[in-house]
């Protein structure tokens, strides 16, 4: 058996992978602040790649504007705007996000998403499923 976590790295030894995994968790549950900070670096990160990154001039109204923001700076005591600039400050000092070509990238190798993806309708949008034929085979 193999375990392939979220990185892509594979990991021979899944009873190492979960233990890590438990401990990571008990830690999240201990300090319920370093978890939304640990959320907030996450989603951010996930963001850059992707979106190739984000131009810097559009980082900040881009984070503004997420509501996962507003209710970790809640969580945390903060303003979303004071958030957000130590959210970007931490990620950079850290070298988790790099500055390249005018835009913040995550730093983690990763493959960017094709930007036409990205424009899709949210799921409550979607048209209702046609009924397959054998649920519509199916007695009431």
């Amino acid at each position: 058996m193999c375990c392939c976590p979220p990185t892509g790295r594979s990991r021979p030894t899944p009873g190492a992978a979960f233990a890590t995994a438990l401990g990571r968790a008990q830690r999240l549950v201990d300090d319920p602040a370093g978890a939304v900070w640990y959320g907030a670096r996450r989603i951010f990160a996930f963001a850059l790649m992707i979106r190739d990154g984000i131009p810097t001039d559009q980082v900040e109204p881009y984070l503004h504007a997420r509501a996962w923001l507003t209710d970790a700076a809640r969580l945390l005591g903060r303003t979303p705007g004071a958030l957000a600039a130590e959210l970007v400050d931490t990620m950079l000092a850290s070298g988790a996000i790099i500055l390249r070509g005018g835009r913040l990238h995550a730093a983690a190798e990763h493959t960017p998403v094709a930007a036409g993806s990205l424009r899709v309708p949210f799921p409550r949008a979607w048209p209702p499923a046609a009924p397959t034929t054998a649920a519509a085979a199916e007695p009431p």
